[in-house]
């Protein structure tokens, strides 16, 4: 059991991002929106950091998975909210907070422990196929050396490239394949969902009756 989730090892954790404390949503305004009987911010590079920073991470590496240009700057919080387990999140708290939610999962110890290997196994698939970019530019170095040490041996001053290149075609492809979509299922499994529309139109009709009850 982790501090990090509590007591019961399961929470909902939402990321947010601000310059000031003041432009993070309103918990009172949360615990409406959200139907929450609590919950309570936390600094992201404070308290359970490590963690925290695992999730950032996890959001990168959906950038790299998905094709886009990584932005810390879109991955990385500057506050995270705690509350109970199995929250999810609306159309209307989505537009009404979309600038302070960077994204939020609903977890468990258990997942936890499974990003963790996921992240790694990841990682090394990713050192794998990074070691092979690395092999020509290698080659290319080792073919000037020799020249410089007048070596005659021809498969260091002319290594066949284009044959190696050709069996090393594809190398980690299918695992690195296999690697990302681990990511992607942990995260659409534990992701901060929107609940369907009939739901927040609800939430929000709500929200109505109860402003107008107070005027």
């Amino acid at each position: 059991m982790s501090e990090f989730l509590g007591p019961y090892g399961k929470a909902t954790i939402i990321l947010m991002r601000s310059h000031f404390d003041s432009e993070l949503p309103k918990l009172k305004d949360l615990k409406k929106l959200l139907h929450i009987p609590d919950g309570r911010y936390y600094k992201s590079g404070g308290r359970n950091y490590f963690e925290i920073n695992k999730l950032e991470k996890l959001l990168m590496i959906l950038q790299e998975i998905r094709g886009e240009e990584k932005d810390w700057h879109k991955t990385n919080s500057s506050d995270y909210l705690i509350t109970v387990a199995e929250v999810h999140s609306n159309l209307f708290m989505a537009l009404k907070y979309t600038a302070q939610v960077v994204d939020g999962f609903n977890l468990t110890d258990s997942a936890m422990k499974d990003l963790d290997r996921l992240i790694a196994e990841y990682n090394q698939v990713c050192s794998m196929r990074n070691d092979i970019k690395h092999v020509w530019d290698m080659l290319n170095r080792n073919c000037e050396r020799a020249k410089e040490k007048g070596y005659v041996d021809n498969t260091i001053l002319n290594p066949d490239v284009s044959s190696l290149q050709n069996i090393l075609a594809g190398y980690g492809d299918s695992q690195y394949a296999n690697a990302s979509k681990n990511i992607l299922d942990w995260y659409e499994i534990q992701r901060w969902k929107v609940k369907s529309s009939s739901n927040a139109k609800s939430t929000h009709e709500d929200d109505e009756s109860e402003d107008a009850s107070v005027s």
